[in-house]
């Protein structure tokens, strides 16, 4: 499937901003297996604005963005296609024990475990410790590594609420974990800490979801940047999951990037000098081109 993608993000201060840098991450992945990017453009709308690409430590395509004018707003388009292929079929089952992953991670072999297993440990938005009772829930001896990721995933989209606004991207896992609301971040952080509670290794993903397909009922998360998971599979590779629409990933997520958590891909984040009190507008569509 391929997919235009538009991402508005407009910021309006109370006073003028003198100067101000951003760090932008709205470019979709080009080395990923099941993705290729067609095109992509970022505009700003401040002119003389020096923008910088360069590649992050996971890989990600990052802009660094350099604002000298003075200005009341800016506004940052990212506009793109793109062009998704389904997973291939595998079976949960076939997947080794939990416990065997989890040993691999403790004493990494190759160099693809080593890459894994940075992925194991405590991250800025991921407390894992405040996971370890609910992870308790998954640990049945011998059941296959893809299976436990599953169920984390249904028990997330089951016991929990998705509710805009009772959380921000500094709400912390037990804060999540003790009220069972939230939006697609917190629950691939609360995912991402039970799996990683396990000794098993699991990354945030930032992307994209197309709102609706083929008479299917709506996607959560749309129209908006999304995130899910994705757990390292020793056979499999990375197996993509998403706790907020209750699936393992397919031709209708679009992957912006990975790392830790959100903090390692948040589409934008910076500085200013000067600006006051801000407002921000966030506008994405995603559109099937063909």
């Amino acid at each position: 499937m391929r997919y235009r993608v538009t991402h508005s993000t407009e910021f309006d201060y109370g006073l003028p901003v003198i100067s101000a840098q951003q760090v932008l991450r709205l470019k979709p992945r080009e080395l990923f297996s099941r993705q290729s990017l067609k095109s992509h453009d970022i505009s700003l709308s401040i002119p003389g604005t020096e923008i910088q690409e360069i590649l992050d430590y996971f890989g990600n395509t990052v802009h660094e963005v350099q604002l000298h004018t003075r200005h009341h707003k800016l506004r940052i388009d990212s506009v793109c296609e793109v062009d998704v292929s389904p997973r291939a079929e595998f079976l949960l089952d076939l997947s080794p024990p939990w416990e065997s992953v989890v040993q691999a991670m403790n004493i990494p072999q190759t160099s693809e475990h080593w890459q894994a297993a940075q992925f194991c440990f405590p991250s800025r938005h991921v407390n894992v410790d405040a996971a370890r009772t609910l992870a308790q829930q998954f640990a049945e001896p011998g059941l296959p590594l893809l299976r436990v990721a599953l169920n984390i995933n249904q028990h997330i989209h089951r016991e929990f609420t998705y509710t805009g606004g009772v959380t921000d991207v500094y709400t912390e896992v037990g804060e999540v974990l003790e009220n069972r609301m939230g939006v697609c971040q917190d629950f691939a952080h609360v995912a991402i800490a039970t799996l990683r509670a396990l000794g098993l290794p699991a990354r945030y993903v930032s992307g994209y979801i197309l709102s609706q397909s083929d008479g299917a009922p709506p996607m959560i998360g749309a129209e908006a940047s999304h995130a899910w998971i994705s757990v390292y599979c020793p056979e499999f590779g990375w197996v993509d999951f998403d706790p907020t629409n209750d699936q393992i990933t397919s031709e209708q997520h679009i992957t912006l990037g990975w790392g830790r958590d959100y903090a390692d891909v948040a589409p934008s984040r910076g500085s200013i000098l000067g600006g006051g009190k801000q407002s921000l507008n966030v506008e994405v569509q995603v559109r099937l081109v063909s």
